[in-house]
C-alpha cells in the first residue's frame, strides 16, 4: 500500500513539474499583417534633374543694335505676366537708318506729286509718273521694314509676355548688342521635364508613354505623374547611364523647380499575386524566408521573391492563406518560437 501511495506522489509531482515548465516558457512579443491577394507595379527607379520643356522658354532679343539701359530681373527670379524685365535705347545707328527711311518717304511722296502735276501739263511723260510712284513705293517699304525692326522706338521696356522663371540672362547694363543677340531666358514652369538615368540593362524595358511617379530626391513630398516621351539612344558621358526622358504637368504644392533633384519611378509592368509587407521577409543561407504564426508559435515557410514596389513584395511558398506574417520582431525568432501577437 505505501508503494503504491508513493508513486502516486511521485506521478503527480512530475505532472505538476511538466505543466509548470510549460507555462514558464519564454515567448516573444511581435507584430503581424495579413497577407493579401493583389496587383502590384514592377518599378523601375531612375534619378535625374528637372528642366524646363523646350517649347515652352522664350529667348528675348532684339532685331536691330540695343543699348542695356537697366535690368529689372535676375536669374531664378519668378515674375508675374506684365512685369518689367529690362529696358534698352535704340542704338543711334539704328535710329538714323529709321528716320533716313522716313526722310525718304517724305521726299519721294513729294517727288510723285511733283511728276503728276507736270504731267498734267504735259511737261512730264507717263513713265516718268510711274517712276516716281515706284520710288515712293520702295521708299514707304524700307520705311516698314524699319517700323517692324522697331527702331522708330528710342527706348523700349521688355515685360514678361508671361508668368515664368528668368533661367538665365546673358547682358548686364551698358552692354551695347549687336541684332539678334539674347539677352534673357524666360521659361512657363507649369510643364516641365526630367532626365533619369537608368542602367542600360534597364533602359531595354522602358517604353514611350510609360507611367513615372516623381518625388524629390531630398525628401517625399507631393508626387506628380508623368509620362515617359523619350528613351535616349545612347549613354550619357557623365552619368554613364541611358537617360529616360520623361513630362509632366507642374502643381505648385509638389514644390518641384527646374535644377531640383529627383527620383523617378517608371512603371514597366504589373503582376498579380500574394503580397506581404517588405519588411516580413529575410535572408539567410537557404535563402529568403519569412514567418507566419499558427497556435501561438511562428513557423518558417521559405519563400520565392518577385515584384518590389512601395514597401511591398510579391511572394511564392507553401503559405496558409488565413496565417499572418510577422512584420516586427521576426529577426528573434526560430522555427516554433512561441510568440505574443501585439494588439492594434
Amino acid at each position: 500500500m505505501r508503494i503504491w501511495f508513493v508513486a502516486l506522489a511521485a506521478a503527480a509531482l512530475s505532472l505538476a513539474a511538466t505543466a509548470f515548465g510549460a507555462e514558464d516558457e519564454p515567448s516573444v512579443l511581435v507584430k503581424t499583417e495579413a497577407i493579401v491577394q493583389r496587383r502590384l507595379a514592377n518599378t523601375l527607379v531612375g534619378y535625374g534633374i528637372i528642366t524646363t520643356e523646350p517649347d515652352r522658354v522664350t529667348t528675348v532679343s532684339f532685331p536691330y543694335p540695343v543699348f542695356v539701359s537697366a535690368l529689372h530681373a535676375s536669374p531664378g527670379q519668378a515674375v508675374a505676366r506684365g512685369e518689367p524685365l529690362l529696358e534698352v535705347d535704340t542704338d543711334p545707328a539704328a535710329t538714323l537708318a529709321y528716320q533716313q527711311a522716313a526722310n525718304a518717304v517724305d521726299y519721294t511722296r513729294g517727288e510723285a506729286r511733283r511728276a503728276e502735276q507736270l504731267a498734267n501739263e504735259q511737261l512730264a511723260t507717263q513713265s516718268q509718273v510711274e517712276a516716281a510712284r515706284k520710288a515712293l513705293a520702295d521708299a514707304e517699304q524700307q520705311l516698314r521694314v524699319q517700323e517692324r525692326l522697331g527702331t522708330a522706338a528710342r527706348a523700349t521696356t521688355f515685360v514678361a509676355p508671361f508668368a515664368g522663371v528668368v533661367i538665365a540672362i546673358s547682358v548686364a547694363q551698358g552692354d551695347r548688342l549687336v541684332p539678334g543677340a539674347p539677352m534673357l531666358r524666360l521659361a512657363r514652369i507649369d510643364r516641365l521635364r526630367a532626365r533619369l538615368g537608368v542602367e542600360p540593362d534597364d533602359a531595354a524595358t522602358v517604353r514611350p508613354g510609360m507611367s513615372v511617379r516623381i518625388v524629390s530626391a531630398f525628401g517625399e513630398r507631393s508626387a506628380v505623374e508623368a509620362k515617359v516621351t523619350q528613351v535616349q539612344a545612347m549613354l550619357n558621358p557623365q552619368s554613364q547611364l541611358v537617360d529616360v526622358v520623361v513630362s509632366f504637368a507642374n502643381r505648385a504644392d509638389a514644390r518641384l523647380f527646374p535644377g531640383t533633384r529627383v527620383r523617378g519611378e517608371i512603371t514597366v509592368g504589373e503582376a498579380s499575386g500574394t503580397v506581404v509587407p517588405r519588411q516580413a521577409v529575410l535572408r539567410d543561407g537557404r535563402g529568403d524566408y519569412l514567418f507566419q504564426v499558427k497556435g501561438g508559435r511562428a513557423h518558417r515557410v521559405d519563400v520565392s521573391t518577385g515584384i518590389e514596389s512601395q514597401g511591398l513584395v510579391m511572394v511564392s511558398g507553401p503559405l496558409d492563406p488565413a496565417g499572418k506574417v510577422v512584420v516586427l520582431g521576426n529577426y528573434e525568432l526560430s522555427d516554433g518560437t512561441k510568440v505574443r501577437e501585439a494588439q492594434p
